[in-house]
């Protein structure tokens, strides 16, 4: 590139260093053209000196020479990464930072995204600062990304939760109740643990078919989700039984959240069934010197308490 200059700055003429510069930009655009890579070079206040055809189709608009770069709006949507950063922003900090900078933006031509990485790189022509921009059409490479993360959240959410009810499962829970057992073991923190189960569950499936008995299903999910807290953890059990972990609760507290979640879904009607519904809940706190098979097999205790009582209750220790 220095013999380059030094040759140019060594032509006599006007128009042979135009020409010059016309072969160089020439012979510059068939290397780009030849990488499907577009370019812009930029002068040090960001108008626009010289571009390529590809450059042109990937931005999706005419680049001028003379004129500045577009804005951020007008060109790229906007950056959903949260770091604010934008190509006017990428541009100016390799000039003033001196050193290669690359960005991904997001683009819509003809109503599609497409995403392009800008590189910024810095370069000193005849004394004079400027920046070429490289412009590369990544929306394959992000859409593989995005196919791979979508794949991983998929086979996530299956490992860990219900697809019926979209409560987490069984085996998750189970991971969560050791979790939180370790937790009061050493901080000595409370929680309570609760089993719900609807009653006369085989009756409405008998009854009613598997549709309207996965609706209920459903139903009842949808209402513990509702009714808890966020912090509680919830999931579906077993069949027609689900498990409520309730961390940094009491067991009044605990009873009353189940008595709310038991009167809630006794009034609702399910869709198909024109009769009202009613579950059972047993209902522990956590209990020092228990292992997690006691401590299941003790709200199990309370929920078998309550269905002997006469089901569409919950039993506690208080």
């Amino acid at each position: 590139m220095d013999n380059w200059i030094s040759h140019y700055q060594q032509l006599p003429h006007a128009d042979q260093r135009a020409q010059f510069l016309s072969t160089l930009v020439h012979h510059y655009t068939e290397v780009f053209d030849a990488t499907q890579s577009g370019f812009l070079l930029l002068d040090g206040q960001l108008n626009i000196l010289s571009h390529n055809q590809l450059a042109e189709t990937l931005f999706g608009f005419v680049p001028e020479p003379g004129r500045p770069m577009p804005q951020p709006g007008d060109l790229f949507e906007p950056d959903e990464s949260g770091t604010g950063e934008q190509h006017d922003c990428i541009l100016q900090r390799a000039l003033l930072e001196d050193r290669p900078l690359s960005h991904v933006q997001t683009v819509r031509r003809n109503g599609e995204r497409h995403w392009l990485r800008l590189t910024a790189i810095p370069v000193t022509l005849m004394a004079e600062s400027q920046v070429l921009v490289v412009v590369q059409d990544v929306s394959a490479e992000q859409r593989l990304q995005q196919d791979v993360l979508n794949h991983e959240q998929a086979l996530e959410q299956a490992r860990t939760r219900d697809s019926l009810t979209g409560l987490f499962n069984r085996r998750y829970i189970l991971d969560e109740l050791g979790q939180l057992n370790a937790l009061a073991k050493r901080y000595r923190s409370r929680f309570c643990i609760a089993l719900i189960d609807l009653d006369h569950f085989k009756g409405v499936n008998d009854t009613y078919g598997h549709a309207v008995a996965d609706t209920v299903l459903r139903t009842l999910g949808n209402l513990i989700q509702e009714e808890l807290r966020d912090a509680d953890i919830t999931a579906r059990y077993g069949e027609e039984e689900f498990m409520v972990l309730m961390p940094e609760t009491g067991i009044d507290a605990g009873i009353s959240t189940l008595d709310r979640l038991r009167q809630r879904f006794s009034e609702t009607r399910v869709p198909g069934i024109k009769r009202s519904l009613t579950l059972s809940a047993g209902v522990i706190e956590w209990q020092p010197g228990l292992s997690l098979e006691q401590l299941v097999f003790k709200t199990d205790q309370r929920l078998a308490m309550a269905k002997y009582a006469g089901r569409n209750q919950v039993c506690g220790d208080l």
